[in-house]
């Protein structure tokens, strides 16, 4: 008897430990994969991935093609860092920052900084349907320009 009972409180211990890892955990619903797609003025496009994962990480890629004739890939930025919720507020603080251009040869080497920099400054977002919406500060001269970007949903990360 006393052996069915161990047996049967070890089962229990089990399943509630197992019941435990396997808990989905809440997420923000800017979690996932986020896509914008753009014409350039005179020539090409920019694509630009924004990517916001559970533990509290962020990368914007931002791809232009076409930008020097051709189609093929002609420059990147590639962002990376961690990113905090409060509200309807998002902060996202880039740690590393990756370029490449092929304006300086095909072959030319990427350039890798770390940085440490606020990316959409005082941004505040929407999700609705498959969109996400951020309203940002830019700073182009001497005062602030409120700023809207809209990204689509490509899939949960």
């Amino acid at each position: 008897m006393r052996r069915a009972l161990l047996v049967a409180c070890l089962g229990l211990v089990t399943a509630v430990g197992c019941s435990e890892t396997t808990r989905p955990v809440a997420s923000s619903p800017i979690v996932g994969r986020w896509v914008r797609q753009e014409n350039l003025q005179s020539m090409g496009r920019m694509t630009r991935l924004l990517v916001f994962r559970n533990d509290g990480t962020f990368s914007l890629a931002t791809d232009m093609y076409g930008i020097y004739g051709g189609t093929g890939l002609a420059a990147y930025t590639h962002t990376s860092g961690t990113y905090e919720i409060d509200g309807d507020r998002v902060i996202c603080t880039a740690t590393k920052e990756v370029t490449w251009d092929s304006f300086y040869g095909r072959t030319s080497p990427e350039t890798v900084r770390q940085i440490n920099s606020v990316v959409f400054p005082e941004a505040r977002f929407k999700v609705a349907a498959l969109t996400l919406t951020l309203d940002y500060l830019i700073y182009p001269a001497d005062a602030p320009e409120p700023t809207t970007l809209s990204f689509t949903l490509l899939g949960l990360d």
